[in-house]
């Protein structure tokens, strides 16, 4: 993606030393018409302190960010009470996950994931922290080296993610690019020509995102966030934002590829996003199978009390069966409960969004084995959710000793 200058040490001469500071790229030749106007002309950017601190990029990302959220949203099949897509309309516009990349050659949705945002507060946070971070790091770089590091880290963070979440998981969003860029940040932090204050204003940038976006990997990571995208993504900055210092380059060694790396990220998501067109339909009409967003219980009782229509309306969704599963188990049929959880997982090992429905079914069919007095089974059962440490789930099987 770089230009033919990138990594090339006889093409840009090293400095004595790696620096961080800008370098202007010489203009190219031109008719001399008056001194002085050559030299504002060609120094427009370079001389003019508030138009270099604008960080042009990162608001052309975010913008392009929220254009994209705006087409989801039109495309989508349905979206649930609090905003978000339904998980099938992530997964026909371009979400990625094991199954779906893997176990279905989709490749191409590797461009498109980190593209995509589950809900506008998905979105919003990621726009704040990729704005806050971009205002530091984009001047301090950049927009070469920025980006670079967020298109690499992007395609870092799929990585991640297809290594770290199992089967059945569906992900989308910029996190694993953002958190690229801020581990570039803390990296770039220890620039040796900043003052003290300026160092510490950007350490304590990157720290107040990153400690967040990585710390919960010590602590068997859980829940809705994708923590293996963040994970591959900071390295990938980390990497990338040192590789100047390790080379005896300066980051003014990519000057001009900005537009270059952009148009290559841009070219490649254009043509996932044709895959994805052709196989749109498909899953569209996959998705009318499967209970909407909307029509989700908000609690137990509602899953319970609505189960047998969901089950006549939707007999392929896993989670119809666990709705009914809970019904029976309420009622004490304690045999035709655990029938359902039965059905709930079969299906749920087919379906490419199953995963979270296998690990809640498994923690169910574990208590209801309980109940009968078949201990054994039971641990043996709930022994993959408590390594997965599923947070409300483990915690429901600690207190029935099922765990440890």
């Amino acid at each position: 993606m770089a230009t033919n200058s990138f990594g090339r040490r006889g093409v840009v001469a090293p400095p004595s030393r790696a620096s961080f500071q800008s370098v202007a790229t010489p203009a190219a030749p031109a008719v001399m018409r008056d001194d002085d106007e050559t030299a504002s002309e060609s120094s427009l950017f370079r001389d003019n302190k508030f138009l270099s601190d604008i960080p042009f990029l990162t608001i052309g990302l975010i913008f392009c960010l929220m254009v994209i959220f705006a087409l989801q949203r039109s495309l989508a099949v349905d979206m649930g009470r609090d905003g978000s897509l339904d998980v099938r309309s992530l997964i026909a516009q371009g979400a990625s996950g094991y199954d779906l990349v893997v176990g279905k050659n989709e490749w191409w949705r590797i461009g498109l994931a980190p593209l995509l945002h589950g809900s506008q507060w998905h979105l919003i946070g990621n726009c704040v922290a990729l704005f806050i971070v971009g205002v530091r790091l984009e001047s301090l770089i950049g927009r070469g080296w920025f980006s670079l590091i967020f298109v690499a880290s992007a395609l870092a963070g799929e990585a991640g993610s297809l290594l770290g979440n199992g089967s059945g998981t569906v992900g989308v969003g910029a996190s694993g690019a953002i958190t690229g860029l801020i581990a570039a940040l803390f990296v770039a932090s220890f620039e040796p020509e900043a003052d003290a204050e300026t160092t510490m204003s950007r350490l304590k940038t990157s720290l107040f995102f990153g400690v967040p976006a990585l710390l919960p990997l010590a602590f068997g990571a859980s829940g809705n966030v994708n923590y293996y995208a963040h994970a591959g993504g900071a390295v990938a900055g980390a990497a990338l934002a040192i590789t100047p210092w390790i080379a005896f380059w300066s980051y003014d060694s990519l000057p001009r590829s900005a537009g270059m790396v952009l148009l290559g990220g841009f070219v490649g998501s254009l043509i996932c996003a044709g895959f994805a067109a052709i196989h749109y339909r498909s899953y569209m009409a996959d998705a009318g199978q499967y209970i909407r967003a909307s029509e989700m219980p908000a609690g137990t009782r509602e899953m319970a009390g609505r189960s047998a229509d969901f089950v006549n309306r939707y007999p392929k969704d896993p989670r119809a069966h666990l709705f009914r599963a809970i019904y029976f188990a309420e009622r004490n049929s304690l045999s035709a409960a655990e029938a359902e959880v039965q059905t709930a997982m079969s299906l749920a090992a087919s379906d490419v969004a199953g995963g979270p429905v296998r690990s809640v079914a498994r923690a169910l069919l574990a208590q209801l084995l309980l109940a009968r007095g078949r201990t054994t089974e039971a641990k043996a059962m709930a022994a993959e959710v408590c390594r997965a440490k599923l947070g409300d789930v483990r915690r429901l099987l600690e207190q029935s000793k099922l765990c440890g």
